[in-house]
């Protein structure tokens, strides 16, 4: 019996997903006792020193309470699935799941409290919970960042992927895509195409599954007009597989598909990404406390940039041109001058690397660029003029790129979409290649980005760009 049961834990838990599980555990286990450390010492300041007895409540300490709420905290998140391992724990580190989780835990013990009309104070049930949330997320994100996600990229940890399409072309085009954004933590392990859903079929899927243990499977365009779509839909799920779907094959739309069922019949729904005006606002006021702080704290930067380009190649110190901002709008968009005077005058003479007639003007030698200009833009030191665009609430910290008038002008009612939203001094195009992007590469992380926008994911790029910056690759 005992030995059956292990054989179940080996085959359920790899020593990777043992690790990952633990680099969420131990870490939101301290986490979260820090918060009730924070919570008891902001109630009783002068307990810790002893200078003061802890009055009992209900027969119980406040010191005594706490610890039982972190237990209790603790086992909530266990056995509500937050440390089940899947691919949202690999990649993302259920952020959303762990708020949701804690949010009811809390309105439980507040309920419960309310109902026996303890006395036990209020102000400190939401100070670690508040507390708490925040030592959470930033362990959760120092783990991802520092550990988690340079694993991903040495490709010591990943979630196996099959993926199923009618085309043989189709299946390679999307194999490319997902080895080419290894950051999202799959790797592509088997390819199978298929015609039609069959027995034979079947068995053929079941072999590369014993194989190549396979735990997530990308249906393309297509196999949704299969007669045993829903069937094989099932049928992985029996074997605890995840599907995923790609339902259209004509890219990022800059809409939401909302499944909306009609009378039984699977209907998606088009609706516009917008972000609600609560979160714009909360979008907002980080703009300008960050870029205020961020502007004051760089500040010998700016000055030492600012004596640099003045003393190697003289005036302007700044380069300003026009961009599309938020609904169509124009506005002057800032950066440190990184080229000879004139230098767009001399646009001509430099090859483009994208081609004569390409909208986005790229060379990674052109000759105009200064020698500290190269450095400037190598690390994105050009840019720091924009924080002064996102306090004048022409741009945000982070959002699509600032696009030209000339790539607008060129635009499609898809790409259009990209400027619902202000352009952003980082995004998710920053952090995915920078300068090496072509121009539908970068409108569709752009359209992704708004698609799926959350201030939690703002937070990533914010730090994601650190490190992207620092490599200084993709800048030129």
């Amino acid at each position: 019996m005992d030995k059956n049961w292990q054989t179940r834990l080996k085959t359920a838990l790899n020593a990777y997903q043992i690790s990952i599980i633990a680099l969420m555990l131990i870490p939101d286990s301290i986490a979260i006792s820090i918060a009730a450390v924070v919570a008891y010492a902001n109630r009783f300041p002068n307990a810790i020193s002893g200078e003061m007895e802890t009055p009992a409540i209900n027969q119980f300490e406040y010191k005594n309470i706490l610890v039982g709420i972190v237990i209790a905290w603790i086992v909530i998140l266990i056995f509500s699935g937050t440390y089940k391992f899947s691919h949202a724990t690999l990649v993302v580190f259920n952020l959303r799941l762990l708020l949701k989780r804690s949010f009811a835990f809390f309105f439980f013990l507040g309920f419960v409290s309310f109902i026996l009309k303890a006395s036990f104070s209020r102000g400190v049930f939401l100070l670690m919970l508040g507390s708490g949330l925040v030592f959470l997320f930033i362990t959760r994100i120092v783990v991802a960042t520092l550990i988690l996600r340079p694993l991903i990229m040495q490709k010591k940890i990943h979630t196996k992927m099959m993926i199923i399409g009618r085309d043989k072309k189709d299946i390679e085009d999307h194999s490319e895509w997902v080895i080419t954004n290894r950051r999202l933590g799959f790797a592509v392990v088997s390819r199978l195409v298929c015609s039609e859903i069959t027995l034979d079929w079947i068995e053929e899927f079941d072999k590369l599954l014993r194989h190549k243990k396979i735990t997530e499977v990308l249906l393309l365009p297509g196999m949704e007009s299969d007669k045993n779509f829903s069937k094989f839909i099932h049928y992985c799920e029996d074997f605890k597989i995840h599907v995923n779907w790609i339902p259209l094959d004509s890219g990022n739309l800059g809409y939401w598909l909302i499944p909306s069922p009609q009378e039984g019949i699977p209907f998606l729904t088009f609706e516009k990404s917008e972000i609600s005006i609560t979160m714009r606002v909360v979008k907002r006021g980080f703009d300008l406390v960050f870029s205020i702080i961020l502007m004051a704290a760089l500040s010998p930067i700016f000055i030492g940039v600012w004596l640099a380009v003045l003393i190697t190649s003289g005036r302007p110190i700044f380069y300003s041109s026009v961009r599309v901002g938020l609904n169509g709008k124009t506005f002057k968009f800032f950066k440190f001058r990184t080229m000879v005077k004139d230098a767009d005058k001399l646009l001509s003479q430099v090859t483009n690397i994208h081609g004569d007639k390409h909208v986005l003007f790229k060379n990674p030698e052109d000759p105009r660029i200064t020698p500290i200009g190269k450095f400037l833009r190598k690390y994105s030191l050009d840019e720091l003029p924009q924080f002064w665009n996102v306090i004048t609430n022409t741009m945000s910290v982070v959002g699509p790129r600032p696009a030209l008038p000339s790539e607008v002008n060129v635009y499609s009612s898809v790409y259009e979409r990209r400027l619902i939203a202000k352009p952003g001094i980082t995004g998710p195009w920053q952090i995915s290649g920078r300068s090496d992007l072509d121009l539908r590469t970068s409108v569709a992380l752009d359209l992704n980005y708004l698609i799926n926008w959350s201030f939690t994911r703002d937070i990533w790029i914010i730090l994601a760009t650190v490190g992207t910056v620092l490599r200084g690759k993709g800048a030129y």
